[in-house]
């Protein structure tokens, strides 16, 4: 989990958070072991055992730091539907951590932060990031020089790490276009991403910085599912025999 992530905390709340269970696996480990067995008998009676090819690993490989999920079609929660989430920190035993990036809301920066003048004068608006912590802030800016109390999340993009450097960022002249404030975010407890992914609820994909930073928001996750489904469709077609 991330641990170094600054959050501000700001007067507004968007919306009641999103319910998430962890689920502990029993069931689904009596059913691969079911149908293990059930396998097994088939082959037996077929008159020996017969190669199986193994499942395609996900198309966009493992979940790491600065990796994309975007929220499948079925997906279960209805907080996430047609979501686009960057991950901010990920650890297999910790959790993980990131936020959404496609949904911005009609709310001002400089309405819940007034005691900042120079936002008063800007157009930025303030995006949900996801139902953990709805009333605290994060900030991703986009900087290819070294800004200080900021870590690198991947390329060019900054995720600021102190109350510090979040004031000095805002109150600069840093353009709207490479600036981000989210309140809340969305957040997982060890291994509840890695069985929602195995589940089909999200395909991981790389991210680039024009997704994170686009003045297009809603055109997004359509684009990156489609991409993402294809993509799947080209690891489970079968192979031609040689």
């Amino acid at each position: 989990m991330v641990k170094r992530a600054c959050v501000v905390s700001v007067p507004v709340s968007l919306g009641a958070a999103s319910a998430r269970t962890t689920r502990t696996g029993g069931g689904a480990k009596a059913g691969r072991v079911a149908r293990v067995v059930a396998w097994c008998l088939a082959a037996a009676l077929l008159g020996g055992w017969t190669q199986h090819a193994a499942a395609p690993a996900p198309p966009g490989g493992k979940p790491a730091r600065g990796k994309l999920l975007v929220a499948a079609r079925q997906i279960g929660d209805p907080g996430f539907s047609q979501t686009v989430v960057l991950l901010l920190d990920y650890d297999q035993d910790g959790g993980a951590m990131g936020v959404v990036v496609n949904q911005p809301t009609p709310i001002k920066l400089g309405t819940v932060l007034p005691d900042i003048r120079s936002l008063g004068r800007r157009p930025d608006r303030l995006w949900r990031g996801g139902p953990v912590l709805p009333t605290s802030l994060l900030v991703l800016v986009r900087s290819k020089k070294p800004v200080d109390g900021s870590e690198v999340v991947f390329e060019d993009v900054r995720m600021l790490t102190s109350r510090d450097s979040v004031r000095h960022v805002l109150e600069g002249e840093l353009p709207r276009s490479r600036l981000r404030a989210y309140a809340g975010h969305a957040g997982w407890g060890p291994g509840q991403l890695e069985a929602e992914i195995a589940r089909g609820d999200w395909i991981v994909m790389p991210a680039k910085a024009e997704q994170v930073f686009t003045e297009a928001p809603e055109g997004v996750w359509p684009g990156l599912v489609e991409h993402g489904e294809g993509q799947w469709t080209l690891l489970r077609r079968p192979r031609a025999a040689s």
